[in-house]
């Protein structure tokens, strides 16, 4: 039921509510025409190629999105959490094909919701004013995003790709920034081999650049 705590805690955190009362909530997921659907562990939510009909916000758990290079290779695209959503753009570009896959790294929970209807002159509501300038504000930060991608991996040499990469993350108040990634997803990420990835942040740490502590790290 979309009425559980966490779900709605989950609705909250999402951009595309943001500035909607908590008692319009439930009435803004009916205009998307939401549904939620339950994935297990390692499920695919989105299919290579696959039509991308719905954007997903994700309730609980998590997931990763994923594509295949020319020599057929898994990379890495994202990971996301409960409260974030995925297929924005997709959905609103109207692609038929979809150019990656979705995975459930835990078992998740998503609420798909119908984009079209924030966009459609048939809709009549309040709320849908609110819901577009939000989305228009989500895909400009994702523009943005992939620019720093393609900055990143426009870097000839691996440090520069990990000192970029790691300015892109928000520390936290000892200056440490928490990766979303294991160290295997984070070399995908960076377009880079896995074991010349970790041989680099060895060499980094010892000459002072960074500082490592299981998941997270600090530039010093």
């Amino acid at each position: 039921m979309i009425t559980k705590k966490e779900y709605i805690d989950s609705i909250r955190r999402c951009y595309l509510f943001n500035g909607i009362a908590d008692e319009d909530i439930i009435e803004a997921i009916r205009l998307l025409k939401g549904r939620i659907k339950n994935y297990r562990r390692d499920e695919l939510i989105q299919r290579l190629d696959e039509g991308f009909l719905k954007a997903g916000l994700l309730l609980s758990g998590r997931i990763e999105s994923s594509f295949q290079n020319e020599s057929f290779n898994q990379i890495t695209v994202n990971r996301l959490s409960h409260g974030q959503m995925f297929g924005e753009a997709l959905v609103c570009s109207g692609i038929k094909s979809s150019p990656v896959q979705i995975r459930a790294v835990d078992d998740c929970v998503v609420l798909f919701i119908d984009l079209k209807q924030v966009y459609s002159p048939e809709v009549k509501s309040p709320l849908k004013i609110t819901l577009a300038a939000n989305l228009i504000i989500s895909l400009a930060d994702k523009n943005l995003t992939l620019n720093q991608k393609v900055r990143i991996l426009s870097q000839k040499s691996l440090r520069d790709r990990v000192l970029i990469y790691l300015q892109t993350l928000t520390p936290d108040s000892s200056g440490y920034v928490k990766l979303p990634f294991t160290q295997t997803a984070l070399a995908e990420h960076l377009g880079v081999n896995r074991s010349a990835l970790s041989r680099e942040l060895g060499r980094m740490q010892n000459e002072g650049i960074l500082k490592m502590s299981h998941d997270k790290l600090k530039l010093i």
